[in-house]
């Protein structure tokens, strides 16, 4: 940005070292410094205008490259959720089975204890 704003002021610098040594009248020189002056003022807009429209295509491709890893990231997001609630559900439907098997042979087992229990006390 520097070596930028020095190479412009050495331009203008040059430019305006070259018009006040050339021989003309003073009204002559003023006009031609006017005329330098608004020729580079509007090189300069120009110049500015193509960087801020430079600067705003980047930061729209930014934009839309950022709104794309977005909705990719919420895509793969829910994708996971939902296979990782498939699988608690797996799960847990396993666990409440075994569960479930668990408690049936410990009731099978104490009724098979009182049985025995019954029929040494009849013996």
């Amino acid at each position: 940005m520097r070596s930028t704003r020095d190479f412009l002021t050495g331009i203008i610098t040059g430019v305006v070292i070259g018009i006040l040594t050339a021989p003309r009248s003073g009204k002559e020189t003023r006009d031609k410094l006017t005329e330098e002056a608004n020729k580079r003022t509007g090189d300069l807009k120009d110049q500015w205008e193509k960087g801020v429209s430079q600067v705003k295509e980047g930061l729209d491709q930014a934009k839309s490259q950022v709104s794309q890893y977005t909705d990719k990231a919420k895509e793969q997001y829910n994708q996971y959720k939902g296979q990782a609630e498939a699988t608690f559900d797996k799960n847990k439907e396993e666990a409440k089975e075994t569960y479930n098997n668990k408690v049936d042979e410990l009731a099978d087992d104490a009724k098979a204890g009182v049985d025995n229990a019954q029929s040494s006390v009849k013996a």
